[in-house]
């Protein structure tokens, strides 16, 4: 799984690419266990020199990834804003903890909900009003999903 893209500091061209556990820099690659990062919940941030300057790559947990150099996403051109978690969002975030006490399926199911969650809790594009009621249907989608089927096991004996 490999991103890839196009910038260019100080008038020079430079290919940046991600490559499983590298970061090539026209060529040149860096491991990101070498690079400094900030590792979070949900994000982790590595800072790779490109020319003059320091771009920051933010690899999310689902491994996606952004380059930002200069407060910009390369890839869209629009001002960089850290996703973080609302205070809110964190109710939300612990009853999905809760969820993995219903065994495997109830973990996997509470991991796809945490992701939902983050993904819908830090949209800013959103109005808070909605993004709660979005956080309410996940929370909601994922239990019924975890007592569906402990419930169709049960009736089957």
């Amino acid at each position: 799984m490999g991103k890839k893209w196009d910038v260019r500091v100080d008038e020079k061209a430079y290919t940046v690419e991600r490559r499983g556990a590298k970061v090539l820099v026209n060529g040149e690659a860096y491991k990101f266990r070498k690079l400094y990062n900030k590792r979070g919940f949900f994000n982790s941030e590595y800072r790779v020199p490109v020319g003059s300057k320091m771009a920051l790559l933010v690899v999310n947990m689902m491994g996606s990834a952004r380059l930002i150099i200069d407060d910009k996403d390369c890839a869209t051109g629009e001002d960089y804003v850290p996703q973080k978690l609302p205070g809110w969002a964190w109710i939300f975030v612990v009853l999905h903890f809760i969820n993995c006490l219903n065994g495997a399926i109830g973990a996997l199911v509470a991991v796809i909900g945490l992701m939902a969650t983050y993904s819908v809790s830090c949209n800013r594009k959103i109005n808070v009003v909605v993004r709660v009621l979005l956080d309410i249907v996940i929370l909601a989608a994922a239990l019924g999903i975890v007592f569906g089927i402990a419930l169709a096991i049960l009736s089957t004996y």
